[in-house]
């Protein structure tokens, strides 16, 4: 298995840097914006409105600087009514107001305005997004209005700097205005792909988790079943005066216990491999050593090991069930191909209990046996229940296809 961290920290080091470069685009904007401002607004008029004009784009500037920090952040919330943005959408309303009064001040003088509203629709969300947008190109359109004004009060109809033409300018206004738009997205499409890739990491330390504690549960929930069967054996022959028959039950439960430790190893080894024809003879031995007329026939000799291993999880899983939840006295065990498309494990015992419900065995194995498109099906007649595990052969080839 290879080690995460150093691919953890390159995705670090690219969240930076794609931050960074988003920030430094927005701040880039900014100054563009300011600078286009006062080079297209400010003309050779003369009086207090050009002085009002340029100090409040000065002014904006440097809040639309401060707030660019804001549009950073993983989620707008509610940072539409941070002290930042409310005060910078004044100003730049203000200087705006200010350009229409008739005679018109010029398209020039809408550049802040723009971005400013591209900065507000990065922090609201659905249709609010849109009808800042549009409120901000509405109150561009105005200029033309005040421009028609300004041309019917017979004052010559000034164009803007060196006479540039009004349609490339608002075209310009226009594309500044989606700009921060385009920008934060790129940044919060990045964020959530990392919060993606955290989520994924999480959940397959949690999968990993999982079929560790559901193994360690199998193998040694059989095997400590069978120790509590062999020491009841063993109690009950020593009451009887069966002393040779009692050693002979302990020195069993004395090599369960070593198998118990070695597959445990194993398990956290992640090198248990388990042969269904050996766990079909372990599962028999220890039904007739409880007492139970157990009889298996194996005849899959084409039976991939890989399938086996599940197969002999669904045999060990039953023969615990059948010791744990039963008073069988007769079991048969049958693992067969009826099909070319088809294995199927049998495994049926009399003297059923009662239905438990909250048990894990059962589901555990749906979930193994589910994931190689297999089917996990119980039924009960009787005293007799039946539990039969399918899987289709062609859920091997197209497991190793998407491997």
């Amino acid at each position: 298995m290879t080690d995460g961290r150093p691919r953890t920290r390159q995705a670090g080091a690219d969240l930076r840097w794609v931050r960074g470069v988003s920030a430094a685009t927005l701040a880039l904007l900014v100054l563009i914006g300011c600078f286009l401002q006062l080079v297209l607004g400010v003309t050779s008029e003369s009086g207090l409105r050009p002085t009002l004009l340029v100090t409040t784009t000065i002014a904006a500037t440097i809040l639309a600087l401060a707030a660019i920090p804001l549009l950073l952040r993983p989620s707008g919330g509610a940072l539409w009514r941070h002290p930042l943005l409310l005060a910078l959408l004044a100003l730049v309303g203000l200087t705006w107001a200010l350009a229409l009064i008739p005679p018109f001040g010029g398209w020039g003088w809408g550049f802040l305005l723009a971005i400013a509203g591209g900065m507000l629709g990065c922090v609201v969300g659905g249709w609010w997004r849109a009808v800042v947008i549009a409120g901000v190109l509405g109150a561009i359109a105005l200029g033309g209005v005040s421009r028609s004004v300004t041309a019917s009060a017979s004052v010559a109809a000034r164009t803007d700097i060196d006479g540039a033409n009004p349609f490339v300018i608002v075209s310009t206004l226009v594309l500044m205005a989606f700009m921060p738009l385009s920008t934060i997205w790129v940044l919060r499409v990045v964020l959530r792909l990392d919060q993606a890739r955290q989520t994924a990491s999480e959940l397959a330390v949690a999968t990993e988790r999982l079929r560790f504690a559901t193994d360690l549960h199998d193998i040694q929930g059989h095997h400590l079943q069978v120790i509590a069967l062999k020491g009841e054996l063993a109690e009950r022959r020593l009451r009887s005066g069966e002393a040779a028959l009692a050693a002979a039950e302990l020195s069993d439960i004395r090599s369960i216990a070593q198998a118990a430790l070695e597959d445990t190893r194993a398990v956290v080894n992640d090198y248990r491999t388990v042969t269904v024809a050996v766990e079909a003879r372990n599962a028999a031995a220890v039904l007739q050593s409880a007492g139970i007329d157990c009889t298996a026939r194996i005849e899959t000799p084409d039976l991939p090991t890989d399938l086996g291993a599940v197969f002999a999880v669904a045999i060990r899983e039953a023969a615990t069930n059948i010791l744990r939840h039963s008073t069988a006295t007769k079991a048969t065990l049958d693992l067969v191909r009826p099909t070319t498309d088809e294995y199927r494990l049998t495994i049926t015992n009399n003297g059923s209990g009662a239905v438990r419900s909250g048990g894990t065995g059962i589901a555990g194995l749906r979930e193994r046996v589910g994931a190689w498109d297999g089917t996990v099906s119980t039924r009960r007649h009787d005293d007799a229940f039946t539990l039969v595990v399918s899987i289709p052969t062609a859920s091997r080839d197209t497991r190793e296809e998407e491997q």
